[in-house]
Parts: C-alpha cells; sequence; structure tokens
C-alpha cells in the first residue's frame, strides 16, 4: 500500500495527477489474497515513494473445539504495521481440508470463532488486512485443523463385565460406565452412586465398586466429549443381597412301600424364608449307601453326589434307587441372588 509520497521537485501539475491516479486505484482493489508489496510509480524521477507489504499472522494456533459445533480460534500479530490512519483486522477463512476456503468471519484481535454448518473435520487460514485508501490483504497464515462437533457421546454400563439387569447380586458388584464419540473423542465419564455426589473420570471408561445390601443401589451417570458436549444422565438398579435364607424346616424321610421296583423314598421339609430378594428354591441331596452302611458323616456335594433342584412352593419329594438301600439326605434352600442357606440335618430312610 502506498503509505507515503513526498514531492522532491518537477511539475506539480503533473504529482497531482499521479497522486489523483493512485488513490484511485487503491480504492477499488477489492479484499482478496494479494499479499502484494504496494508501490507508486511516476514519470518524474525526482518523485519518492515508500512501500507497504501486508504480511500474514506470524503464526495460527491449533483450534480448539468446543460444545454445539463451535471452532475457537486464536493467532500471532501480523508483523505488518499499518502505520496511522490505516486499521488492521484479520479475516478468517475455512474450507475442508485441502480447500478451497472462503472468508466465514473477521476479528479486530487475535481470537475469533466459528460454527460450521455440520459436524465434521475442517481446515482454517487467517489473513491479515490494512484498510485506509483501499483495502488489502495478507496470504494466507499456516493451516490449522480443527473438528466440529455437536453430537454428545453414546454411554453404555455393565455389572461384573455383563450388562446390568434386575438381577439380585450376593457380593459387591463392579460397575464399568462407558462412552463412545464419533467425533472428537471422549472426554470424561462421571457418575453419582445413591445419591453421594457427582465423580468424573477422565477418558473413555470408569470402573467402580458398589457394595452393601440394598434392594435400590442407584448409579446415575452421563458422559461428556472432549468438545464438551454431555449425554443425557442415564441410571442403573444394582440390588445386593447379602443375607441367606433359612434352612428348611423339619427335614425327614419316609420309605416307600415294600419290596417292589422302583425302589422309592420321600423326603419332606417346611418353607425356608428369605427377606430381601426372596427365596427361588430348593436343592436336596442325597447318596444310596446300600442296605445297611451308615450315612456320611459330614453335608457335602461331594459325599452326597445327586442332587435334586425344586422350585419355590416345594416341600416334599421322591427318588427312586435301582436296588433297595439305604438313602441319605440334605436339604438347603436358596434366595434369589445366590445364597444358600446352612444345610439341614443329614436324614435316612430305606428305599424299598
Amino acid at each position: 500500500m502506498l503509505k507515503n509520497l513526498s514531492l522532491v521537485g518537477g511539475d506539480r501539475l503533473l504529482a497531482m495527477a499521479f497522486v489523483l491516479m493512485v488513490t484511485v486505484a487503491l480504492a477499488g482493489i477489492a479484499t482478496g489474497e494479494t499479499a502484494a508489496s504496494f508501490t507508486g510509480t511516476s514519470t518524474n524521477p525526482t518523485n519518492s515513494t515508500t512501500t507497504l507489504t501486508v504480511q500474514p499472522p506470524a503464526s495460527q494456533n491449533g483450534p480448539t473445539s468446543a460444545a454445539a459445533g463451535l471452532v475457537n480460534l486464536s493467532w500471532s500479530a501480523t508483523p505488518t504495521a499499518p502505520g496511522a490512519g490505516h486499521t488492521l483486522s484479520y479475516v478468517i477463512l475455512r474450507g475442508p481440508v485441502g480447500g478451497p476456503y472462503v472468508q466465514v468471519g473477521t476479528s479486530a484481535g487475535l481470537t475469533g470463532s466459528d460454527t460450521p454448518p455440520s459436524d465434521g473435520t475442517y481446515q482454517y487460514a487467517i489473513q491479515a488486512k490494512v484498510t485506509g485508501g483501499g483495502a488489502f490483504t495478507s496470504g494466507n497464515s499456516a493451516l490449522r485443523t480443527a473438528i466440529s462437533d455437536r453430537l454428545a457421546p453414546t454411554m453404555s454400563i455393565t455389572c461384573n463385565g455383563v450388562a446390568c439387569t434386575n438381577a439380585w447380586y450376593a457380593a459387591t458388584v463392579s460397575v464399568t460406565v462407558s462412552g463412545v464419540d464419533g467425533g472428537t473423542g471422549m472426554g470424561s465419564v462421571t457418575r453419582n452412586v445413591d445419591g453421594a455426589g457427582q465423580v468424573s473420570t477422565g477418558g473413555a471408561s470408569a470402573t467402580f465398586n458398589v457394595s452393601g445390601q440394598s434392594a435400590g443401589h442407584t448409579v446415575a451417570y452421563f458422559g461428556t466429549d472432549a468438545a464438551g458436549n454431555a449425554s443425557a444422565s442415564s441410571n442403573a438398579t444394582v440390588k445386593i443381597d447379602l443375607t441367606a435364607p433359612t434352612t428348611p424346616g423339619a427335614f425327614s424321610a419316609a420309605s416307600g412301600a415294600c419290596c417292589a421296583a422302583p425302589y422309592t423314598m420321600s423326603f419332606s421339609w417346611t418353607a425356608a424364608t428369605d427377606a430381601l430378594s426372596g427365596l427361588a428354591g430348593y436343592t436336596l441331596h442325597w447318596v444310596a449307601t446300600g442296605g445297611v452302611t451308615a450315612c456320611p458323616a459330614t453335608a457335602t456335594p461331594a459325599a452326597f453326589p445327586n442332587a435334586v433342584s425344586l422350585g419355590v412352593g416345594a416341600t416334599t419329594t421322591t427318588i427312586t434307587n435301582p436296588a433297595i438301600s439305604r438313602v441319605c439326605g440334605y436339604i438347603e434352600s436358596t434366595d434369589n441372588a445366590g445364597n444358600a442357606s446352612p444345610v439341614s440335618p443329614i436324614v435316612n430312610g430305606f428305599a424299598l
């Protein structure tokens, strides 16, 4: 841009005509990527002129993505000093990776922002612009890439490594909250267990324990991506029962009618109870020892290898044996969390 024109000598009329010509030329130049040195010229060798080169910003910083698709930009100042009577501003250009680039904004300072029309990856360039008697822009600054991201993460939760359901647990539960984000990537995972307060963990997942007997532990959770978009809060219920049901009562054995196959014997008991998760059923363990051999002394599955699972409403069952034999057995109850009761006493009779 023409910055100064001093008349040393010569024809004043010619000089005035020259100044008018340059002024008209400057006023008619549109904003664009000119990146030029602007110098006045004259046929009078005694006239002197000076030159102004409009330079791009010294550097452009890496843009940062913000929520709702916003991209924040910043850059270093142009080395060009516009001089008195001239205004310096900056032009923000955006385009797909590799261009072309179009103007999307201006700034009087060293920062700006842009919200592209849709999510995706974009490149930005910054130009310096000097106005006053015309408008001149520099070439592009270094290009920088940014992601416009409006979509919140997609969240999921697991309990002990599988999807959390309405099931009961009989011990502390390992809970993992995870997020997936296809834009800027995950920023953090936030959970709130039983209303104790939000806890945030950086990254794509957080694993933590939920413990203590309760029919309704609550886990509220959400995720935030690197741009600041937050998912809606979701809730999961974790139910823990640490107390075993009662032992079936009045457990007894009764021999079948003698002495024709099939040889049978019946067991009976009174119902067990469970105060939290509820009774799920019973397991009868039994073994045939032969005609006179005593029952095993210890009530273990190894000593009583035959097992019969019975529903919650059962209070009696009959077993069959290939031959007449002493049959020994014990019974236990199980609740819906998987807790087993203490075992009953061992009883016996003959399958006849």
